[in-house]
């Protein structure tokens, strides 16, 4: 261990001390303008006082690392055979079995059908070492028989088994706005489906409270853990129907949730999911039980422009969740926006999670974070905003009366709005995207898959109605044994009622941008070059550049490339090599001292030389209105909005983006 020496007067120093230096510095501005403000009204204050008193939470089981699932998702059967093996080889504790059906498949989806495609699947697997995660809609059920009637053919009993999250018909109700039964018939289904778990031995939780549908559409951390916690409750109202032992309810769900690049909001989402957990069975009278906690890296920050960058963002995305106590973790492979990820991606996303589990030892340690005044306060402030608004949910008539109310909706969209508009103005940046965009970047590979079109033709069966011991999938699963595919039981489903609600599509922050980006290489391949935006750059350098690099970044993030930007001797040299770049868009860049000098003069130069659109980078207020009045088209500046600018040019070269106009 290395001793380090600190001055004796800091380790002295006190919080009202701190208070006073900080004043004196703000010089008479309140201490709470060092506040940060984050989503849902809550803030980040600038100095916390450690927690010595706060004891560790109960997260996953001491010193025990969490579990490395890895998603299966390749349409081809033989590939994804290939990639399981691979993946459980390389590391990976489990897999997550994606079919077309489920919200969350992002390209591909496993076409597994029958139990002869299962068995392909399969092959070489040990299904009772690792775990099992079904993401297949609201056909997990059916899904899950098919999994078990595979083993038993395999030699391995049902209950050797340990599936996680099979059945979550609010996620599809969420994303896709409707769902082909009522909810009390999908009631039904849950509760026949652990009749059938219970008969076979099955290990792990059936239902899952899934608050990745939330917070992919845009929600904030309050929206998506009151959300998963009412999906928790509504779970258990479902089996408490069936006269289950009280006891036996919690154990039957699970909750999922997205991890993101911040990192200590992420940390402390996982730890305020712990404590809202614990709230909801002590108000419920029902003994503490552990929570079990899954959670993958956000879909919503990914990027397919830089997607290396994605590397970083999962990185810290696990390593949160990891120090957060999540159960198990599924890192996106970094180019997951831009079709089926090969071995290499798959490799990055599982190693990524090894090195933090057995080389950093993060599971050394049960909750690390306890103790810090930044996580403690966090934590409990966020565990507190989310429990107000799960009870607000609970008063607009449980999760599913939300819903179907538009008041879910309304909520998630005034969220997404408001980080769209951080997005867009610079606020939150985006690496690679919005800030710092390469135009000479090069492509990643990703795999190719021809999918099957031709649908199959369905052969109906009679099947009973679901009941709490487990007939319906019993016979669904006899059926499988006999032949019939997935596409035979959903079609001989009796369908009763409907239930619709405005859909919460998953988006990425990065869409708007990419769109852009597609538009100015849709240009190029026209054109022959990118569109151009010539930096009008004005004096010495050393007045300019900050300000052109910021130019020259910011309309790079459209894809236009920067013409000019150089040390010009004159305005006349100026001018002309404006013209000879051809550019429509032309961006004054210097000093607000040499704007004084030049600005104006620029400004009218350019517009006689046929500059369509002009901006100047900077705001300098006291020469606004007179460069406004003379022409100028708008100012850029840390803080504006992006698109709004990158729009206008779009127009100027003749690009229409009225297809696009909501996307941006």
């Amino acid at each position: 261990m290395q001793n380090i020496d600190f001055p004796s007067n800091f380790l002295e120093a006190s919080q009202s001390d701190w208070e006073a230096s900080a004043l004196r510095a703000l010089k008479g501005a309140a201490l709470d303008g060092l506040n940060t403000p984050i989503a849902g009204g809550l803030e980040i204050k600038p100095l916390y006082q450690g927690h010595t008193d706060s004891a560790p939470l109960q997260l996953r089981e001491c010193a025990r690392p969490w579990k490395i699932i890895q998603r299966s998702d390749h349409p081809a059967i033989s590939q994804a055979n290939a990639q399981m093996l691979e993946d459980l080889e390389g590391g990976a504790d489990g897999v997550e079995l994606v079919l077309p059906a489920s919200p969350r498949v992002f390209a591909g989806g496993l076409s597994v059908q029958r139990i002869e495609g299962m068995m392909k699947l399969l092959d070489g697997v040990k299904p009772d070492l690792i775990d099992f995660r079904l993401d297949c809609g609201y056909e997990g059920s059916a899904t899950l028989a098919l999994l078990v009637e595979t083993c038993k053919r395999m030699g391995v009993d049902a209950d050797q088994l340990t599936v996680q999250g099979v059945f979550d018909p609010l996620a599809v109700f969420v994303n896709s706005g409707h769902v082909r039964n009522s909810f009390e018939r999908l009631a039904l289904r849950a509760q026949d489906l652990v009749g059938y778990a219970r008969n076979n031995g099955i290990q792990g939780t059936l239902l899952r409270a899934d608050g990745r549908c939330y917070h992919d559409a845009g929600a904030n951390s309050i929206q998506e853990l009151g959300l998963t916690l009412a999906s928790l409750l509504y779970h258990m109202r479902t089996l408490e129907a069936v006269n289950l032992p009280a006891e036996d309810l919690p154990k039957y769900v699970s909750a999922s949730l997205s991890a993101s690049a911040d990192q200590f909001g992420t940390i402390v989402k996982a730890r305020a999911m712990r404590h809202l957990w614990a709230r909801l069975l002590d108000a419920a009278q029902l003994p503490a039980q552990p929570l079990h906690l899954h959670m993958e890296t956000s879909w919503r920050m990914m990027t397919k422009r830089d997607p290396w960058v994605n590397m970083l963002r999962t990185t810290v995305a696990a390593f949160a969740a990891g120090i957060g106590g999540a159960d198990s973790v599924a890192v996106l492979p970094f180019t997951s926006p831009l079709g089926l990820p090969n071995s290499f991606a798959r490799r990055v996303a599982r190693n990524t999670q090894l090195i933090l589990s057995e080389e950093s030892n993060l599971t050394q340690v049960s909750d690390p974070a306890a103790g810090s005044g930044l996580v403690e306060e966090r934590t409990q402030e966020l565990a507190n905003a989310a429990w107000t608004y799960f009870q607000k949910i609970e008063q607009d008539g449980g999760i599913l009366g939300a819903l179907t109310s538009g008041a879910v909706y309304a909520d998630v969209t005034a969220a997404k709005q408001e980080e769209d508009k951080l997005v867009a103005t610079g606020r939150h940046p985006l690496t690679g995207t919005s800030a710092f965009p390469n135009l000479g970047e090069l492509d990643v590979e990703v795999l190719k898959a021809d999918t099957d079109e031709i649908g199959e033709i369905a052969t109906r069966i009679e099947l009973p109605e679901p009941n709490s011991d487990g007939q319906l999938i019993e016979a669904v699963a006899k059926a499988l044994v006999n032949g019939a595919g997935l596409v035979d039981i959903q079609a001989s489903r009796q369908q009763v009622g409907s239930n619709e609600c405005q859909k919460l599509p998953l988006t990425r922050l990065a869409a708007p941008f990419e769109i852009l980006r597609d538009k100015a290489d849709s240009f190029k391949e026209a054109q022959g070059a990118l569109p151009q935006v010539f930096l009008a750059t004005l004096g010495p350098v050393a007045q300019y550049t900050a300000r052109s690099t910021f130019a020259s970044n910011f309309y790079a993030a459209g894809g236009f490339a920067s013409d000019g930007g150089k040390l010009f001797e004159n305005i006349d040299e100026l001018v002309s090599c404006f013209q000879i770049s051809g550019a429509k868009v032309a961006c004054i860049c210097s000093s607000d001292k040499v704007y004084a000098e030049q600005a104006l003069d620029v400004l009218k130069r350019l517009k006689t030389a046929g500059a369509e659109r002009v901006t100047l980078a900077g705001r300098p207020k006291d020469l606004l209105a007179d460069l406004v009045e003379n022409g100028l088209d708008g100012t850029i500046y840390q803080g504006c909005d992006m698109l709004v600018e990158l729009k206008a040019c779009f127009e100027v070269v003749g690009v229409s983006l009225s297809d696009q106009v909501e996307a941006i």
